[in-house]
């Protein structure tokens, strides 16, 4: 496969599932693409391309995203959602839904089934006289594949292992070998094929919900993508409705429509009712329950300055100094201030600050390509910048870089050991290490954060958070690592 194909199936695939390939996914991609070509019997990659792009050719498009699509998943896999469902967020409900006694729950993104079933199995556990109630969990994934084994509720030993033995005993049935989740379980559940990312998005008939379980999901898709989906979740929820989210992922910088709750040992979003007005919402700024900050550093959004109504009485001064560019950028007049150091840069262009001051701007505007250009030459004009390095440790974290992140984190730590960033670093180094599944690792670097942070006074911001609270973050992830969680 050339390069030019390369970029033709990306394309195509990510204009069809919303999913983000790099180019460390080309071995997948050709070997998926090679395996569909062989099956339908095209003679090369440009006829079957051409097959993809016509009338025809849907339900093969969905055969070949099937193979790209990841489906890791397993009973109550994030327990501390489930244990705040069944304390907080029910009873909270019922109390709500008492009159018309229905609840009415999503598993978008459910993969192979397991999410959707925990969720109903939660449901009988923890709501009194649930079988009163109008109960409803549907279950959407764009794998036909994962669909089938959903659908037919069998799962090997080994997927039912974490799975306490009351809970199997209850809801789960031998099978040929096998454990079969039982009827009165299975007939909660509805699975049904739905593309997150294809619009016009279904909005009638999904809602008004109540809980949105979508864990581990977003996390590969591109960022409008991202923001696309989460913004149907808000207009299918109803008022007061929930949204659960996965460990590694975050709503920072792609709504401001929720609120984040905390509840002690786990994180969530809330839609709150639109007359609440904006000083009741909460904007979703908040990491999740695992301490996974948000993917970039603090920085005024300029889409903030649009909702504000914000306009120039009179054409803005040209800024004719670093020091004037990067009071525009204080004083949140995005756009004179990246209009500024443009100028700037054009007449100097080997101005250090300037490049990173850009990098900020161009950051926050979700412009990851040009925000990392301007990193990389602020760091050639000045290899000591740590705060270059931080910012391209995040960027190369929301690009998926994971190396290059863990590189430019650690130089963060060796130039400034007890810095505020370096807490943030090791933070961030932490939940890389989690999902590499190095647990030993990410207990190392969560203790470094949490020793860092508890220096600090506790209401001392480091970036948009208090110490303390990144430190409360710290000592849960610890003790669920500890804990073999």
């Amino acid at each position: 496969m050339t390069r030019a194909e390369y970029l033709l199936f990306k394309d195509l695939i990510e204009g069809a599932s919303g999913l983000n390939l790099e180019d460390r996914d080309w071995t997948p991609l050709r070997a998926a693409l090679c395996e569909r070509v062989s099956a339908v019997g095209y003679g090369s990659f440009g006829a079957y391309y051409e097959l993809l792009r016509s009338e025809e050719g849907s339900r093969e498009l969905n055969r070949l995203v099937d193979l790209l699509t990841i489906h890791e998943t397993s009973f109550f896999r994030n327990r501390a959602h489930f244990d705040v469902l069944a304390r907080m967020v029910l009873p909270e409900l019922a109390k709500r839904k008492a009159s018309s006694r229905t609840l009415r729950f999503w598993s978008a993104g459910c993969s192979t089934g397991q999410e959707a079933y925990s969720v109903a199995m939660a449901l009988m556990e923890a709501l009194p006289g649930f079988e009163d109630w109008q109960l409803e969990v549907l279950a959407t994934d764009i794998s036909c594949r994962a669909l089938e084994t959903a659908r037919a509720g069998v799962y090997r030993p080994r997927a039912v292992k974490n799975v306490d033995s009351d809970i199997l005993e209850r809801y789960f049935e031998p099978h040929e070998g096998s454990y079969r989740v039982k009827d009165q379980v299975r007939q909660l559940v509805r699975f049904e094929h739905l593309n997150l990312v294809k619009e016009p998005f279904p909005l009638a008939a999904l809602r008004p919900l109540d809980v949105i379980f979508c864990e581990n999901v977003t996390i590969y898709f591109k960022v409008d993508s991202t923001r696309r989906v989460i913004r149907n979740f808000f207009d299918v929820l109803g008022d007061g409705g929930f949204l659960f989210l996965g460990y590694s992922e975050s709503l920072w910088q792609v709504s401001s429509d929720f609120a984040l709750r905390d509840y002690g040992n786990a994180f969530l979003y809330q839609k709150l009712p639109r007359s609440a007005g904006p000083s009741t919402v909460r904007p979703s700024l908040l990491p999740e329950e695992t301490g996974t900050l948000p993917r970039l550093p603090k920085t005024p959004s300029m889409r903030q300055s649009a909702v504000s109504g914000f306009q120039p009485a009179v054409p803005p001064k040209q800024a004719s100094t670093l020091g004037e560019a990067t009071a525009l950028y204080g004083a949140r007049r995005f756009e004179e201030a990246l209009l500024a150091v443009e100028s700037i840069l054009a007449a100097d262009p080997a101005e250090a600050n300037a490049h990173l001051l850009a990098a900020k701007l161009r950051a926050d505007r979700e412009e990851i390509g040009p925000a990392l250009r301007h990193c990389r030459r602020t760091l050639e004009l000045d290899p000591l910048a740590e705060e270059a390095y931080y910012l391209n440790g995040i960027l190369q974290l929301r690009g998926g870089d994971k190396s290059k992140a863990q590189e430019s984190l650690s130089w963060v730590i060796y130039l400034n050991p007890s810095g505020h960033r370096s807490a943030l670093a090791h933070f961030h180094l932490a939940g890389l290490h989690v999902d590499g599944d190095d647990r030993a690792s990410s207990v190392r670097e969560y203790r470094n954060a949490l020793r860092l942070l508890e220096r600090l006074p506790k209401e001392e911001l480091v970036e948009e958070f208090s110490a303390d609270f990144l430190a409360r973050v710290c000592r849960r992830r610890l003790e669920d690592l500890e804990a073999g969680g």
